[in-house]
């Protein structure tokens, strides 16, 4: 590809890639793994429309099943009533919209993509062979009729061959052995030219091409992208078909695509580690089926191979997934259950889909009706429950809007006189932070936003003595660590580590299966024995790479507006991150702080109460009208979610003024972390209180516990308003809570700043949540049991294969029972309605998520005004209990005002340039496209 012409040519595939891998989601690597919605470069198309399309790449189901809706019914968690509310109002589920067609908003390109239905046969149609059958016959397992195939996939189908199978095998064996810098390429020159450089010695090859062909797989061009064209010209695939070839080669493998997509897209420059490049990626599985496909042109095809393949039995490509998650029969079966009346015949009526839609429709809506009932029930002054103090707190705590959270939150303040907000975790922080003794830093806010500035940990003052030796133990350990890590996975000195450590690894493994808490604290008292504690502090005005005090004064301005702390400070204001410790666990950044990049949030929260006590940032947040009192006093903590223990991570930089107030906190959470514990054991699987076993201290501790802890599963709802509308209420554990204050946010920045990151950080988790539930056999990371870990990107399922992207089962279900309830996420907010709508209006990933259903929004400006439900149009309609009513009337009798028509320029631009946006810096429409 030289000259202009090679220019436009290149430009051009990069752009059919970039479409392409609008099908898979990109996968974080392990330490640093966040919730990701799998379908978010669909989100243009709205909800529905998108689980459609993604069917054309993916075997997606995209709906719960049967079985789901069938326990639901049983429970009471959907109601005959539900069912009604939802078939008069989901409208779009019935007739023309059962078939998931596209919507008017989607984008030129994805419409395109979703439209080029593959046509030709295994050579482009090519007359003379018998392989120009259309590429979607067979797959009405989909729902669409019309789903991609690769050149690979069409051979199987009229062949009865497996070569997509074996093309699977080979290239997640090579990108495996990449990943682990097992092979490398020549000069640094990726993914695409190590391969190159070791396909030709490589038996597999043989084996699969033959040995003369076997260098053919190296002879399609040295760069990527000219092997990627030569490869399509040679199956025969152009036009508009190269999307769909490209799109479905992705979805073969939506795990190795997706950690190829996060490391082109999202991974910042210099990212440690061989860059896998989706191009590379692509380039590799095409020279495959390049080969493979054009020496299959007279092979006869075997008829009974390929009507079991389009049947979609085993050992076909097509995907296990059907149309709504179960065959007509089951749909059918399940309206059955709802009786013989009007209700059950119009769900007979509805294809598979339709019925999907309409029963997810009414479980949402029971959740929302309940939800909104609890909230009409505390007073407009907070008085029921015992969250609002009456008098001035004795201290304050703000955690992160984590849904394990409200547990916590809620036995504090009944503990005492203490009162809760909520915030996102990172505490409005864009930083990198760096601790002591490390020698790179880490992101601690979403993945969305840039970190702007580092945040360094260094030794307390009159602490440098100390410092140098716990660094030196600090170093000691980590080689001992390394050093073990790499002898165990040796294939020869593993044995020697058997022979000459066993006599001491065997008691060690003894103890912690048998007594594994006893075994942590053992190996803590090890551990400060050679790297003892030391004060630190964490600096945040470095001179060389630290904030500026204005910058300082307008993160705090933000932080406190952002969550309505402005005024009634209390002489202590706890700030609490959370982190989750777990043993043996893969997914352990799974349950540390989403916000902080998958980090623990302490750092945050040091970072933050640092700021917030500076005299200098004191000094111009009271310039800006907030005035914190000298008295006030601010302090980090954080949460462990496994346990429930709350930790002051500053112990020594309290005041002797403040520190009996600390530690009447400190017993307080204490009480209020055994409360919640005690709580969440009632719902962990195999806890046996009366018998003290299988309590979340010791599960946290147990390298054999497959459940350490739920997560963030169950998440159903985001709140934004102030805690006196939620206070005293037992929430479950299934809502986030950030606090928000209409009042102090006239112009809306403060809740754009909510919607815009935490809301879609919150939307992201669960979007994941939900897929994983309803896909796990596509969608979830597998169970826990047959994890094997690859180079500390991801795990596969047994020996090989595809990376397992989404939440492991374990984290999902009870045995076959699902604890997760998948619902889109609903979120609540307490603003005027005028406020809400300008602000969607400004933002185009708002007008997205709340216009093509992926958000549920309900609005009121204070509890004296009824409940409002935000239509995908724009309409508001009151919001009426389904519960309580014998019918529904429809929407359009409960209109309450239409959104203000016109929209406004693009406002997130505005918001940033504003000094709260700034301060928060969130993202901006492009980088909240990916």
């Amino acid at each position: 590809m030289s000259g202009e012409a090679g220019r436009t040519a290149r430009a051009r595939l990069l752009a059919e890639v970039e479409e392409a891998a609008r099908y898979v989601a990109p996968l974080w690597p392990l330490p640093t793994a966040v919730a990701v919605n799998p379908l978010w470069d669909l989100r243009q198309l709205g909800f529905h429309d998108a689980i459609a399309h993604a069917r054309r790449v993916l075997p997606l189901s995209g709906y719960p099943s049967p079985r789901l809706f069938a326990r639901a019914y049983a429970e009471g968690r959907v109601t005959d009533a539900d069912l009604s509310s939802a078939l008069e109002t989901a409208t779009d589920a019935l007739g023309e919209g059962a078939s998931g067609g596209a919507s008017a908003g989607a984008t030129r390109e994805v419409a395109a993509a979703a439209d080029a239905v593959q046509r030709a046969g295994v050579l482009g149609g090519r007359a003379g062979h018998g392989l120009g059958e259309p590429a979607g016959a067979g797959l009405g397992a989909w729902g669409t009729g019309s789903g991609y195939e690769t050149a690979a996939e069409r051979a199987d189908r009229v062949l009865g061959t497996q070569l997509a199978a074996s093309v699977d095998r080979e290239v997640a064996k090579w990108a495996a052995a990449y990943a682990a810098g097992i092979v490398a390429s020549p000069a640094g020159q990726g993914f695409y030219a190590a391969w190159r450089a070791h396909v030709v010695h490589d038996p597999g090859a043989r084996r699969l091409v033959g040995r003369s062909a076997r260098r053919g797989l190296a002879e399609l061009g040295a760069d990527p992208h000219e092997a990627i064209v030569e490869a399509l010209d040679r199956l025969g695939v152009a036009g508009q078909d190269r999307v769909p070839e490209l799109a479905r080669h992705l979805g073969r493998m939506p795990g190795w695509a997706g950690h190829a997509k996060w490391r082109s897209r999202w991974a910042l420059p210099g990212h440690p580690g061989p860059a896998l490049a989706l191009v590379d990626y692509l380039a590799v599985r095409l020279c495959y089926e390049a080969v493979l496909v054009s020496g299959l042109a007279d092979r006869p095809p075997r008829r009974g191979r390929a009507q079991r393949h389009a049947a979609g039995e085993p050992g076909g490509s097509s995907g296990s997934g059907s149309a709504a998650g179960g065959a007509a029969g089951e749909w059918a079966t399940l309206a059955g259950l709802v009786g013989t009346g009007e209700i059950a015949r119009r769900l007979a009526g509805l294809d598979a889909t339709g019925a999907a839609r309409v029963w997810l429709a009414a479980s949402e809506l029971h959740y929302r009706d309940h939800l909104l009932a609890m909230l009409d029930r505390v007073r407009p002054d907070g008085a029921e429950g015992r969250g609002a103090p009456a008098r001035r707190p004795a201290a304050q705590a703000v955690f992160c809007i984590d849904t394990r959270s409200e547990r916590l939150r809620r036995h504090l303040e009944a503990a005492g006189p203490y009162e809760t907000f909520g915030a996102a975790g990172f505490f409005g922080l864009p930083i990198r932070y760096r601790s002591w003794g490390a020698s790179e830093a880490v992101a601690l806010c979403p993945v969305l936003v840039q970190p702007s500035t580092e945040v360094v940990e260094e030794p307390a003052e009159g602490a440098e003595v100390g410092a140098e030796r716990t660094l030196g133990g600090m170093q000691v350990l980590a080689a001992v660590g390394d050093g073990f890590a790499r002898t165990r996975k040796g294939s020869v000195s593993q044995f020697l580590l058997a022979e000459a450590g066993g006599f001491v690894a065997g008691p060690l493994s003894l103890a912690r299966t048998l007594a594994p808490a006893r075994a942590r604290r053992v190996q803590q008292r090890v551990r400060r024995a050679v790297a003892p504690p030391m004060t630190t502090v964490v600096a945040t005005d470095r001179p060389e790479d630290g904030m500026s005090d204005e910058e300082q004064a307008l993160f705090a301005e933000a932080l406190l507006e952002t969550m309505g702390l402005t005024e009634g400070f209390a002489p202590l204001v706890l700030l609490c991150g959370h982190g989750s410790t777990t043993e043996n666990n893969p997914h352990a950044s799974a349950l540390d702080c989403g916000a902080c990049s998958g980090n623990r949030g302490g750092s945050s929260a040091r970072a933050a109460a640092a700021m917030l006590n500076r005299p200098a940032t004191r000094e111009l947040l009271a310039a800006r009208g907030i005035a914190v009192p000298d008295e006030t006093v601010f302090v980090a903590g954080e949460h462990d979610t496994a346990t429930d223990v709350v930790t002051l991570l500053e112990a020594h930089l309290v005041p002797p003024s403040h520190r009996e107030l600390a530690a009447a906190l400190c017993l307080a959470l204490e009480r209020a972390g055994a409360a919640a514990a005690a709580e969440r054991s009632r719902e962990l699987p195999g806890c046996r209180v009366s018998e003290r076993r299988g309590l979340p201290g010791e599960r946290s501790a147990d390298w054999a516990e497959v459940v350490p802890e739920w997560g963030l599963a169950r998440n159903a709802a985001f709140v934004v308003a102030p805690r006196a509308r939620t206070a005293g209420l037992d929430l479950d554990g299934r809502c986030f809570l950030h606090s928000y204050d209409a009042r102090v946010d006239p112009d809306g920045l403060a809740l754009e700043t909510i919607l815009t990151a935490p809301m879609v950080v919150g939307h992201w988790i669960s979007a994941q949540y939900y897929f994983s539930t309803v896909d796990p056999e596509l969608l979830s990371a597998g169970d826990k049991v047959a994890h094997n870990v690859v180079a500390g990107l991801g795990v596969t399922q047994g020996a090989g294969g595809d990376l397992r992207v989404g939440v492991p089962v374990q984290s999902l279900f009870d045995g076959e029972r699902a604890y997760h309830e998948p619902l889109r996420l609903l979120t609540i907010v307490e603003a005027p309605r005028r406020l809400l709508d300008e602000v969607i209006a400004r933002n185009t990933v708002l007008r997205e998520l709340f216009g093509g259903e992926w958000v549920h929004l309900v609005s009121r400006a204070d509890p004296s005004e009824d409940w409002a439900i935000r239509r995908p149009d724009g309409r508001w309609v009151r919001w009426e209990d389904a519960s309580r009513q014998p019918a529904v009337a429809s929407a359009k009798e409960r209109v309450v005002t239409p959104t203000e028509e016109g929209a406004v320029a693009q406002g997130a631009q505005g918001a940033v340039g504003h000094a709260k946006g700034r301060a928060v810096a969130h993202a901006e429409e492009g980088s909240l496209d990916g």
